[in-house]
């Protein structure tokens, strides 16, 4: 077959998955449509679910944000509190959130007093010290501004051991605000609620609670008549045991209502709770049916096309490791664990590699860079030595910071002893033209250890113990060079 007849047929294939998925999403929507007008309870959990969704993503984005600045933090090879504390206020303009500050595990808070006062007041700081995930708050009143709040706690580390905790508070809204979509209609009430105190924090207004009232269930108990054995106390039991019948009906001044909870991502004893009088139901859903066939559609696009550039190139070891999201933030090399992983597919694949080359990168005395030139002009030599391994290698191997002032190169071509001496000669002379910005020169240089697989070593954990080795070796003797490990 040739060329352009295996072109056809791929054209044809997606045309006809096209028009096998548009086919199925017409049929799914008016089965869909017939299911809604039936069926209330399927109609409110697929709301909910969408709103758990933008809800469970904040907080899945608060949590990579501390997680990734804890991580920064823990990486510091000079660690200070009030230190990390002053630089973490210098980004509070910035962010959005409320404030940020740290823990440690003596006991001492850096934050403002009023926070301070709320950590010390809710007991957080016990909480996080015992905590070595990220732990997030019950919501509640700040001292300081009366507004409702949550406060996320990540640990930190230093040589393996936890230290303390780093924080971040933000406004109970950020998640009350993306809890609630335009989508819903006006008569939907969405609010936060702990089925253990029957407490509630209202995400939106109902007619008589504004966004960020606290109630209690409980309160409004004798005002609701439920439909059916179904009854209050039995629905807050439920959602205390996560159970999936989590609907129950009522009415309430002469409405129909129906109220349905969902558990949210690391909020521990809170559900995301919305009630929909029974006569919006259809018309609201049937809103999301569309959008929901739209959306798809989209994604079937989407995929076709991706699908469409993944044919077109070539599935090669250099494109994994491109596109490998673990990046450093100041260099923005691969980072350890991205470093680590990629070098775990490339010896557990099948095809094991050919003569490869580990080179251990430490620059010599790199502290007192940052001592005598300050930290920017260490983060200058950083970024300008991972751009250097990075020209010197391209193409030929992958380039990480995996440490404060500690790089790695795996050479994954088959270069000969003499090729790579002279690409590390060419690398310190690179070394000797680091200069600030304004013209003056750093004084740079690194030692380097080398091991070859598979003469030195077989597996990838024996390879890089010998790079170590040679790394030693030089830094016995004088640093300024860089040394084989089939030389020791």
């Amino acid at each position: 077959m040739n060329k352009k007849n295996s072109s056809g047929n791929y054209v044809h294939l997606i045309i006809g998955y096209m028009i096998f998925c548009l086919t199925v999403l017409l049929i799914m929507s008016v089965i869909l449509s017939k299911i809604i007008s039936r069926n209330n309870s399927s109609q409110i959990n697929n709301t909910l679910s969408l709103v758990a969704e933008k809800t469970n993503t904040s907080i899945d984005m608060m949590t990579d944000y501390i997680t990734e600045a804890s991580d920064i933090i823990s990486a510091k090879e000079n660690f200070s509190f009030e230190e990390s504390y002053s630089e973490l206020q210098n980004t509070l303009r910035n962010m959005p959130y409320y404030s940020t500050g740290l823990i440690s595990d003596s006991g001492d808070i850096y934050g403002s007093p009023g926070e301070v006062m709320d950590i010390e007041k809710h007991g957080f700081a016990d909480a996080a010290a015992s905590s070595d995930k990220i732990f997030i708050t019950e919501p509640y009143r700040s001292s300081v501004t009366a507004s409702n709040m949550i406060s996320i706690f990540a640990p930190i580390y230093q040589n393996d051991k936890h230290i303390g905790s780093m924080f971040v508070t933000y406004y109970l809204e950020t998640i009350q605000d993306l809890a609630y979509t335009d989508s819903l209609s006006d008569t939907a009430y969405v609010f936060l609620i702990n089925p253990y105190s029957g407490n509630f924090v209202s995400c939106s207004y109902d007619g008589e609670n504004n966004p960020g009232t606290w109630g209690n269930v409980r309160l409004i108990k004798n005002d609701i008549k439920c439909m059916g054995d179904y009854n209050l106390d039995t629905w807050l039991y439920n959602m205390e045991q996560k159970s999936e019948d989590n609907i129950i009906n009522f009415r309430r001044n002469n409405i129909a209502f129906a109220q349905a909870y969902i558990s949210i991502n690391a909020m521990d004893n809170w559900n995301l709770a919305i009630r929909i009088p029974i006569s919006e139901l259809s018309d609201t859903m049937q809103q999301y049916t569309f959008g929901v066939g739209i959306c798809a559609a989209l994604i079937v696009l989407a995929t076709i096309f991706l699908a469409g550039l993944i044919y077109a190139r070539e599935h090669n070891r250099a494109k994994l490791l491109r596109i490998m999201s673990d990046i450093d933030p100041l260099t923005k090399a691969i980072n350890r664990r991205g470093f680590n992983e990629a070098l775990a597919k490339i010896f557990s694949a099948k095809t094991k590699p050919v003569r490869s080359t580990f080179i251990f990168v430490d620059i010599d005395y790199f502290k007192s860079v940052n001592d005598g030139y300050g930290h920017a002009a260490g983060d200058k030599v950083l970024c300008c030595v991972a751009e250097i391994l990075r020209s010197a290698f391209d193409g030929m191997g992958i380039v990480a910071r995996t440490g404060g002032d500690e790089f790695n190169v795996f050479v994954y071509r088959p270069l000969s002893v003499a090729d790579i001496d002279n690409i590390m000669a060419n690398i310190r002379v690179e070394f000797e033209n680091i200069v600030l910005d304004d013209g003056t020169p750093l004084p740079c240089s690194f030692s380097a250890g080398l091991a070859v697989y598979p003469e030195d070593a077989q597996s990838k954990e024996k390879l890089i113990e010998c790079a170590d080795k040679a790394l030693y070796h030089v830094k016995e003797n004088g640093r300024k060079n860089h040394f084989w490990y089939n030389d020791l």
